[in-house]
């Protein structure tokens, strides 16, 4: 008869698991993961050049090597600003490129012309023309959510003409890359006689622009999404997928890292405006306070299979440890393995529950400092919660503890596992030595 257990994991396996590699399949969804993912880059070298521009000391410091950090930033201030503001604050106009470029291709369309038409397209509808000048203030974190939806529009368009054939036909001796650069034309004209002329409409009937309807409809979600359930849940489901082998972080992330960047954004905004920074859940939150050694906390597992008594569970220790180091878990997860095995189904999932809860509590109390910075996601934790918190000592000092706190949660599993591994080495060494 099946224990609880396995009739748990037959049902996550018939019922979940299907849905989840679905969603991570789905045209849509992946070029949005794609997208940021080409996106990403421009934000870590922006956190650095603001890093640089504001150094983690006190500007009156006698310390020499503040001193001379501050005197950096003072001479380097107009000239890094510059690239600061073309990578932060051009975001959405990036992303609205990237995502149609990656839909397109997903298509099997070309996707150069996707792409520049979906730049076009963003323009047009994110940039009001006041007193003459260009508004480009939906360049930055808050036209997110409108480039998504323009570029998965754009490229939509563009299947439909293809599918009713309303393109342009050309003789058969006009050269394929001329009659191919014209193809775009007509999903030109398009959008021109649909999308723009709503974009005008919406902004004489109501006095604002597409992005910022967007953003007020979108407002209650980016709040519910820096609470502590929303984090609590994403956190569960997340690592449920991975206990089925499944990259949850793969899955789940790519729906939320919007609102994370977003919120991130409007976290620098309030820096640069000398406000309180007002959201705790960004993408580097996640990456440095929650995962820290890749989903689930693994590093402390790592720890602990070094020291292991089971000749397998200590090799995989030492192949694990030091990618657990730069958040890449996999030879832990799929080496132990983690992957349906009942006896890591409870830390797997409440460890990183744990480290959620305490860091979140931690940043809303502002004991610590709040993100506004990104850092590469394979940064070692402790370094890179220093570097995303602008310099907070504190911050560092809490990822440690909360891997201190993961060892502890792990360890009762680990030991329960490493006698069954143990069991299973002995009478393998009985049956080889019978044997020779």
């Amino acid at each position: 008869m099946a224990t609880i257990s396995e009739r748990f994991i037959d049902f996550m396996n018939a019922k979940v698991a299907p849905t989840a590699k679905r969603m991570e399949n789905q045209p849509h969804i992946s070029a949005i993961r794609d997208g940021f993912i080409v996106v990403l880059p421009f934000l870590i070298v922006g956190s650095f050049i603001m890093i640089l521009l504001i150094p983690p000391f006190d500007e009156n410091t006698t310390n020499a090597f503040g001193q001379a950090w501050w005197a950096f930033s003072h001479w380097a201030s107009d000239y890094g600003w510059r690239f600061f503001q073309v990578s932060f604050n051009a975001i959405s106009l990036f992303t609205a490129a990237s995502i149609a470029y990656n839909l397109a291709k997903a298509y099997k369309r070309e996707p150069l012309p996707a792409a520049f038409l979906s730049v076009m397209a963003f323009l047009l509808v994110a940039t009001p023309i006041k007193d003459g000048a260009m508004d480009i203030k939906f360049f930055g974190g808050i036209g997110l959510f409108s480039a998504i939806f323009i570029a998965i529009y754009t490229v939509e368009l563009t299947r439909l003409l293809e599918y009713l054939n309303i393109k342009i036909r050309l003789p058969k001796e006009v050269p394929t890359a001329v009659a191919e650069s014209l193809n775009i034309v007509i999903p030109i004209l398009a959008v021109l006689l649909t999308l723009y002329p709503f974009a005008l409409y919406i902004e004489h009937s109501t006095g604002t622009t597409i992005p910022q309807l967007i953003m007020d409809f979108m407002a209650p979600l980016i709040k519910v999404s820096d609470s502590l359930g929303a984090i609590c849940l994403f956190v569960f489901a997340t690592h449920l997928l991975w206990f089925l082998g499944i990259n949850g972080s793969l899955v789940l992330m790519q729906l939320w890292t919007p609102f994370l960047l977003q919120n991130m954004a409007a976290n620098l905004a309030a820096l640069q405006a000398g406000d309180p920074l007002p959201y705790i859940v960004t993408n580097s939150f996640w990456d440095f306070y929650i995962v820290h050694g890749a989903s689930g906390g693994v590093i402390a597992l790592a720890f602990l299979l070094v020291r292991s008594k089971s000749a397998h569970l200590r090799s995989i220790g030492k192949i694990g440890l030091v990618p657990s180091f730069f958040s890449i878990g996999e030879p832990i997860v799929y080496g132990v393995p983690m992957v349906v095995n009942p006896m890591f189904f409870i830390p797997l999932i409440f460890a990183p529950m744990a480290n959620a809860i305490i860091a979140y509590l931690i940043l809303d109390f502002n004991l610590i400092h709040r993100v506004y910075l990104m850092a590469p996601w394979t940064t070692p934790a402790p370094i890179g919660a220093y570097l995303v918190s602008g310099g907070d000592i504190w911050a560092p000092i809490l990822s440690i503890g909360l891997i201190v706190l993961d060892i502890i949660i792990y360890y009762p599993f680990f030991k329960i596992y490493e006698k069954t591994c143990i069991a299973k080495e002995q009478i393998q060494h009985t049956e080889a030595t019978i044997k020779s």
